[in-house]
């Protein structure tokens, strides 16, 4: 997907929340293309899902409210202190690690995955366990963000230029890994086709962001997010300076680079 104009389609308005409200903001990078991938998947009411990487809840949120009161949504994550059990939310601590994900073959109607940012032992057993998990018939999504180099079309000056793509750099390393640990694995296409998966469909886009504007706002809140990290490479004065160009309508960027892979089990 090339990337969009600036104008097109224009930036959703956002109301600014306190960063202490928020939960880690990586998972925003990734929600709105998951969402969209979701809308064209028949998730239908009393179905099951099952969610790895449920993270903060607002995916598990619209999950649940696919599947209705009479479904099930299983959300699993190392960390669920933000996730909230609920009659159609059950809420699995899982060290993808150490320990299997929940319950037995066949078992789910589909299966909804985000890409851990830390590395993982084996990513191949995890994705396996997942399509064992699935029933004939039910849809895989896949999300997580591809290693590419910060693309920065304009910005005040040469030296602000260098600021935005030195730290957009090292954000992307924090969140994808500079070995590709936030991807899900190499020839994933080829596994999947090996597993049983059919009709499979890869989605990778990325967008202009405009300073002032959400997708600058987001990444301004990451960079916060993890400044105790960023401080290791940059000064106070940087990440200041980094926090003022996000809110600056002279700076056009690229985002991240995400993908979303949908794939449907044989029956």
């Amino acid at each position: 997907m090339p990337p969009a104009s600036p104008d097109q389609p224009p930036e959703a308005p956002m109301t600014p929340t306190p960063l202490s409200a928020r939960p880690a903001p990586v998972h925003r990078l990734l929600d709105p293309v998951i969402r969209r991938i979701l809308d064209r998947i028949d998730i239908r009411p009393d179905q099951s899902v099952l969610e790895v990487g449920a993270g903060p809840g607002e995916i598990t949120a619209h999950l649940a409210h696919l599947v209705g009161d009479h479904g099930i949504v299983t959300a699993v994550d190392t960390d669920t202190s933000r996730l909230t059990p609920t009659n159609v939310i059950d809420v699995q601590q899982r060290d993808l690690d150490r320990d299997v994900l929940p319950d037995t073959y066949d078992r789910y109607d589909h299966v909804v995955a985000r890409r851990s940012t830390k590395p993982l032992r084996d990513p191949v057993d995890v994705l396996e366990q997942m399509i064992a998990r699935l029933r004939p018939g039910g849809w895989l999504l896949l999300a997580d963000i591809l290693p590419s180099a910060p693309k920065v079309y304009r910005a005040p000056d040469a030296v602000d230029d260098h600021l935005i793509a030195a730290v957009m750099n090292r954000v992307r390393r924090a969140i994808a890994g500079s070995d590709e640990a936030g991807t899900w694995t190499s020839n994933i296409e080829s596994l999947l086709v090996n597993r049983g998966m059919t009709r499979h469909c890869v989605h990778v886009g990325t967008e202009t962001w405009t300073g002032t504007r959400p997708g600058c706002q987001l990444l301004a809140d990451i960079a916060t997010h993890l400044r105790p990290e960023l401080a290791t490479e940059f000064s106070d004065s940087d990440l200041d300076r980094f926090g003022a160009l996000m809110a600056d309508p002279r700076v056009l960027l690229a985002s991240y680079t995400t993908r979303v892979i949908h794939a449907r089990k044989a029956d």
